[in-house]
């Protein structure tokens, strides 16, 4: 074989490995996608440091089993922390940022939310995200919140 032949070889295999990251770099890439959740917390005992109950979030799937446990993170800091049918985890902060009254109910809150993707798993594991939402103090707790993720491949 002459030199010729063998720098054709190696340039049309650099070649093909280039072809193949750049093919392979956009199923890479990491994924931003909205959300909308609501969750239902019965169970509540006053004085208790959490809260479960069940909900779902919109294009990622039912939840039957979640959890906040009240100033986890700091005062007025909650750490939300909710599993999937396939067993991944997502670990959301919520801030409380205001308090809307409501008559004589027990009114809302107004929170923040940050995905903590170091503490969750599965296909969360490593995410990033944010979003805003309100809680009703009353029993029955209904929470409703919207924001972005980012999922990392």
């Amino acid at each position: 074989m002459n030199k010729p032949n063998i720098q054709r070889i190696a340039l049309a295999l650099a070649s093909l490995l280039a072809i193949i990251f750049v093919l392979a770099a956009p199923a890479m890439a990491s994924t931003t996608q909205s959300f909308h959740a609501s969750f239902v917390e019965l169970g509540f005992v006053p004085g208790s440091p959490y809260s479960c109950g069940s909900g779902t979030i919109s294009e990622l799937g039912h939840v039957a089993n979640e959890c906040v446990v009240f100033d986890a993170c700091g005062p007025n800091c909650e750490v939300r922390t909710i599993v999937f049918d396939d067993g991944s985890r997502l670990v959301i902060h919520e801030s409380i940022v205001g308090f809307i009254p409501h008559g004589n109910s027990p009114g809302s809150l107004q929170i923040t939310l940050t995905i903590d993707g170091a503490s969750s798993s599965g296909r969360f594991a490593g995410a990033t995200g944010s979003g805003t939402g309100i809680v009703d103090l009353a029993p029955n707790a209904v929470i409703i919140a919207a924001g972005t993720i980012t999922l990392q491949p």
